[in-house]
């Protein structure tokens, strides 16, 4: 069902956006490849989802799981900063704008009842997508049922 979601999804104009992911990921090439996943995720949103990396942690710990650290996570915190603005001043806000516009977009064609089961996903993965554009150093992208189990995980831990 994913593979159908992301076929529809790139057909219906996710490809224009996984480019702009592309673009900027090129453009800011020292950061590339800490955007590449971002950029997969843009051309093909459906089956995963992001979540957030301290949120991937403690369920690890929770666990007892083995915490592996990626490149993004060993650098410091001004490098993070760093690029975290120059993402968010040149491509991020962007990327947040044309997410709402295809997200609202989508909506309105939700209007005819025969656009809707196309519409109303694409819809929705605009919408989570703007999280992405505007802060993609802080998440990772898991698979939807994993995002699952650690969203139960953190509701149960907080009770």
């Amino acid at each position: 069902m994913a593979f159908l979601g992301n076929l529809i999804w790139l057909i219906f104009g996710g490809w224009l956006l996984g480019t702009l992911y592309l673009l900027g990921a090129i453009i800011l090439f020292p950061l590339l490849p800490f955007l590449m996943p971002m950029v997969s995720y843009a051309y093909w949103p459906f089956g995963r989802r992001p979540v957030s990396k301290k949120a991937i942690e403690a369920y690890k710990v929770e666990n007892n799981m083995p915490i592996d650290e990626d490149k993004w996570a060993k650098s410091s915190a001004l490098i993070k900063f760093l690029g975290t603005t120059v993402w968010v001043l040149t491509f991020g806000w962007i990327l947040a704008i044309t997410h709402l516009l295809a997200g609202i977009a989508n909506l309105i064609a939700c209007i005819f009842i025969i656009t809707a089961p196309l519409a109303l996903p694409n819809a929705l993965a605009n919408f989570k997508l703007i999280r992405v554009a505007f802060a993609p150093f802080g998440v990772n992208l898991i698979q939807a049922s994993l995002a699952d189990d650690i969203d139960k995980a953190q509701a149960k831990s907080k009770l």
